[in-house]
């Protein structure tokens, strides 16, 4: 296959989870806001809204990667497992971000 093709593809690939993911986020949003009782404010909730956008968005695409580069979808699902892992294990929930030993300082930014 032409690399252009590829490209064109990879391109149009994302290119489509937008509008998709972009409703995600709105419903979910709408819905996860109201359940937490956050303050009702169009600025604070279009934060809110552009923040839970482009985190769907990275997760999405991780999996797209993820799938890209692996052989098939069930050897993605365990990459994608073991670097969730990771990231949960240096995002403060587990370990707390004052508990962390000093060598690992270039994860607190």
């Amino acid at each position: 296959m032409d690399i252009s093709l590829t490209k064109l593809h990879l391109m149009l690939q994302a290119l489509i989870e937008l509008p998709y993911v972009f409703v995600q986020a709105a419903v979910y949003g709408v819905i996860v806001y109201a359940m937490i009782g956050l303050e009702w404010t169009a600025a604070k909730f279009f934060w809110y809204l552009f923040f839970m956008y482009f985190t769907l968005l990275y997760f999405t695409f991780y999996g797209m990667m993820a799938v890209a580069v692996t052989p098939n979808h069930h050897i993605a699902g365990i990459v994608s497992t073991a670097f969730y892992a990771i990231w949960n294990l240096f995002s403060g929930f587990i370990i707390p971000r004052t508990v962390s030993v000093c060598h690992l300082n270039y994860f607190k930014h």
